[in-house]
């Protein structure tokens, strides 16, 4: 039914919770996974401009953004192989919505899974939620873990 499953994951609580559900989905059904994380470029963009009023780097901002991601997708990484499933990780920049879809589109994903919440705050009433995007813009089926 589902051979290659998309877990996206933004390191939130919630995320990690639907990350586990999205391995055991895989497990269960011999699917393969492809986790993504993706650096939201709206809001590293401000965080930009603060910093580097302070003296640091974009660079710098951008290898400590990079190097958070990738613990992040090695963590859903070592849940399949502790599980048995193969996980492909990527990390992608941009608008997180617009990123997951693209690569659900050219990977050929089957199912899209992730978490009801990730951004909060100011950050969800600008741009809106994550999931909700990715849910009303999606051809293909996407499941919302709690």
């Amino acid at each position: 039914m589902y051979r290659k499953i998309l877990i996206a994951t933004d390191g939130s609580e919630r995320s990690i919770k639907s990350s586990r559900h999205g391995i055991k989905l895989a497990k269960s059904l011999g699917s393969d996974v492809l986790v993504i994380y993706v650096i939201n470029e709206m809001a590293i963009s401000s965080v930009i401009a603060t910093l580097i009023r302070k003296g640091s780097s974009e660079e710098d901002l951008r290898k400590t953004l990079k190097a958070s991601a990738e613990k992040i997708v090695m963590e859903v990484c070592k849940m399949g192989e502790a599980s048995g499933v193969r996980v492909e990780s990527l990390i992608r920049e941009g608008d997180p919505a617009s990123r997951i879809l693209d690569v659900a589109r050219i990977e050929g994903v089957d199912l899209i899974l992730m978490g009801s919440h990730g951004e909060g705050g100011i950050t969800k009433r600008l741009i809106g939620s994550v999931a909700q995007k990715v849910l009303n813009w999606s051809d293909t089926p996407v499941m919302i873990v709690r």
